[in-house]
């Protein structure tokens, strides 16, 4: 009988005091693997200091573990007060360390007010695909149409993982438990894969745990007190000899099977890469235009006569630096009112300055033809800017006593600041309007347009795993759909699916023991049933212990784990005596047949009955 006490220690207190008046029937520890380990007790007020210190968050001890009471029931009936107590584990307080993420830029940690926000960068890393894009360019020209197409491949099995990192379980337990306040230690017992996990950042030391069993399934935990232990199974199984035989040691040893959870086949889609296609389709049109050589700007007069003053060059100190920038139609010796281009071009300029008035500019064939003097008001300049005119066009309406007409090769408004200045920059007009090349103006102009196309496509098509073995024992028991775009590779992705399937029914042992047996975590246990052929290992997951009341009041009760080759073994004993009464019905048949009786042959009854063996029994 076990011989340990139950130690209380208050909330904040150091001593620990024994609890010496509880029921012991009622005293039971339970565990399950990664889930359960709770202790209940019954308590009777004996006036004791550890009696009035079991409250919500008091620890209780025993068999050298620490639990932490949750519920406490206070009851009082035939004259006596008793608490009914339910305590955790201490290593789920772990579920107390909480890990807060980033929100606040490093810079402003110490501020208190206008803080900068901490700059979420995961949406925009995974919109720059630039680390697992592939770009090609080609280009094809006809005739005056140059067609670019730009093809664009990214890999969206990278895109989808750009948030992950691998972690070993070591890692895991340093983020949530390094340099933790309430005294948790770890250790990792075995040795593990690392593993891709969504980024570390926030939760509690619960969430810490279950993304550990979650994600390493050989993982199992099982802490010594504040000391966090995970083993690989290979490390927490073991052998140590023992054996439950059922009416030796054994009361009872109840065998269940389940195929609810059976899956044998599965769909299966992997990873994904995009094609995007831009199509750029540029036409250029060049046009030409000839300016039809030179005319006068009042074609009735012609050249006409000119006084020195009116030409182009030296006006006989008339003006500043004794130099005319132009040529003036006056309006006595060159009468008109309609002004005519005197060369093409494309109207460049529409505007007024001081010393020209209202002005227009005309420019093609290299050269910038001016107009001015000639008009008191914008409204008698008929073209705009962008028309385009030809030579003899009427352009405006002289209404001034002259019109000055300018040419240049320069930018105009370079040009007319250097009104006074004969350094080539001014043209004789006049030479031009006489002696000018026909010129002609080329223009070239593109229009492009484009589009884009984007088409997924799968690195290898969609499929369905089948375990055929396990289909024709059970039939088709489909699974979800997986779809894991982490994979390129078909065969690494049937790899992973064989784990997820569960190609056998489950089978839960539950063994009611009749001896003092104490139940050991991962202990595995040879199990012998001899009535039935049984006769394998199973390991310890489970177990209820009443440490002061067993084997007699209460006895133990333990859950033992099924694996593949559990199941194989179990079904294999059942198919053996399957077997044995097949054997005994075919017997029993014979004899029937044999035995001569009368009235079967009389009616053909061993015919038939012979028949009925030979095609189902096989006899």
């Amino acid at each position: 009988m076990f011989q340990g006490k139950i130690l209380v220690q208050g909330v904040g207190r150091a001593e620990k005091e024994p609890l010496n008046l509880f029921d012991p029937k009622s005293v039971q520890i339970q565990w399950e693997l990664n889930q359960t380990w709770s202790l209940q007790f019954t308590a009777y007020n004996d006036g004791s200091l550890a009696y009035q210190m079991l409250e919500s968050e008091t620890s209780v001890f025993l068999d050298n573990q620490e639990y932490i009471i949750k519920q406490v029931a206070d009851d009082s009936s035939s004259g006596l007060d008793s608490v009914q107590v339910t305590a955790t584990h201490v290593y789920f307080e772990v579920q107390k360390i909480r890990k807060y993420k980033d929100y606040v830029d490093p810079e402003d940690k110490d501020k208190q007010t206008d803080v900068k926000v901490l700059k979420d960068n995961t949406d925009s890393a995974k919109s720059d695909d630039s680390d697992n894009a592939k770009t090609d360019t080609s280009e094809k020209t006809e005739g005056n149409t140059t067609t670019k197409v730009t093809t664009k491949t990214t890999d969206e099995t990278k895109q989808d993982n750009q948030n992950q990192v691998t972690y070993s379980i070591q890692d895991v337990l340093d983020h949530w438990l390094k340099d933790n306040k309430l005294g948790f230690t770890y250790e990792v017992i075995g040795n593990f894969e690392k593993k891709e996990l969504e980024q570390l950042q926030d939760g509690t030391g619960a969430d810490m745990l279950s993304k550990i069993s979650d994600t390493w399934d050989n993982a199992i935990i099982y802490p010594d007190n504040r000391k966090i232990r995970v083993y690989s199974a290979d490390k927490f199984n073991l052998n140590r000899g023992n054996r439950i035989d059922y009416l030796n040691n054994a009361s009872e040893i109840k065998f269940s099977t389940d195929s609810t959870s059976l899956t044998n086949m599965v769909y299966c889609i992997g990873g994904k890469y995009s094609v995007e296609t831009t199509t750029e389709t540029t036409t250029t049109t060049t046009t030409t235009t000839t300016s039809g050589g030179w005319g006068w700007p009042f074609p009735d007069v012609g050249e006409g006569n000119f006084m020195q003053a009116q030409r182009f060059g030296n006006d006989g100190g008339y003006r500043q630096n004794g130099f005319h920038d132009g040529l003036d139609f006056g309006s006595v010796d060159h009468p008109g009112r309609e002004v005519h281009a005197i060369h093409g071009g494309k109207v460049t300029i529409k505007s007024y300055m001081g010393g020209l008035g209202n002005y227009v500019v005309i420019s093609g064939g290299g050269y910038n033809v001016v107009y001015q003097e000639a008009f008191s008001s914008p409204r008698n300049i008929i073209v705009n800017v962008g028309d385009t005119v030809k030579v003899g066009d009427v352009i405006g309406y002289r209404d001034t006593n002259h019109l000055h007409v300018g040419v240049t090769k320069a930018d105009f408004n370079v040009a007319v600041g250097k009104s006074f200045t004969n350094d080539g920059t001014w043209l004789d007009p006049l030479n031009l309007i006489k002696n000018g090349p026909s010129d002609t103006d080329t223009e070239t102009s593109s229009e492009t347009s484009s589009n884009s196309n984007t088409q997924e496509y799968y690195y290898f098509a969609p499929f369905m795993y089948r375990d055929e073995e396990s289909i024709k024992k059970y039939g088709e028991h489909p699974a979800e759909p997986i779809e894991d775009g982490r994979f390129k590779d078909k065969n690494a992705m049937i790899e992973y699916v064989k784990t997820k399937l569960q190609l056998e029914p489950s089978l839960s042992i539950d063994v009611t023991t009749t001896t003092d047996i104490k139940p050991i975590a991962g202990d595995v246990m040879h199990v012998m049933v001899k009535s039935q052929n049984i006769s394998t290992n199973f390991t310890l997951t489970g177990f209820t212990w009443y440490p002061y009341s067993y084997p007699v009041d209460n006895p133990t009760s333990i859950t033992l784990n099924s694996n593949v080759q559990n199941i194989l073994d179990y079904q294999n004993s059942r198919q053996r005596q399957f077997s044995k009464a097949m054997n005994n019905l075919k017997t029993a048949t014979n004899n029937v047949i044999n035995s001569g009786n009368s009235s079967f042959n009389e009616y053909g009854g061993n015919q038939q009955l012979q028949t009925w063996l030979n095609n189902f029994v096989g006899g």
